[in-house]
């Protein structure tokens, strides 16, 4: 029926906040990109390469490769998250058959 049928994040923001759907129904947690250890990584790796020596060279482009890998790791995983919670501002609930759908998908007669 096309009055069960709702926006999912207008039905969540409605619920008290001691309903049990508010956890299940919630919105994905954004990430928290912690660029910490990739700097860290790229300063050790720049240092490695500046002081010479066959083996320092080697262990900063070692780093180096670490560096950008756990950068690219990163930026793809804030990157899902944020799909994920796009996806989720558009999904209908079906407030009879508790089901999640994209509107695309919706069935209304």
């Amino acid at each position: 029926m096309p009055d069960q049928v709702v926006n999912l994040a207008a039905f969540w923001g409605s619920l008290s906040h001691d309903a049990e759907l508010k956890a299940t129904l919630a919105q994905p947690a954004p990430y928290e990109a912690r660029w910490v250890i990739p700097v860290a990584l790229g300063a050790v790796a720049v240092l490695c390469l500046t002081t010479g020596g066959a083996a320092a060279i080697l262990l900063g482009i070692v780093l180096l490769l670490a560096t950008a890998g756990a950068g690219v790791w990163i930026h793809r995983e804030s990157a899902e998250r944020e799909a994920a919670r796009a996806a989720w501002l558009r999904l209908l609930y079906c407030r009879h058959c508790p089901n999640q759908f994209p509107p695309d998908k919706a069935l209304i007669s």
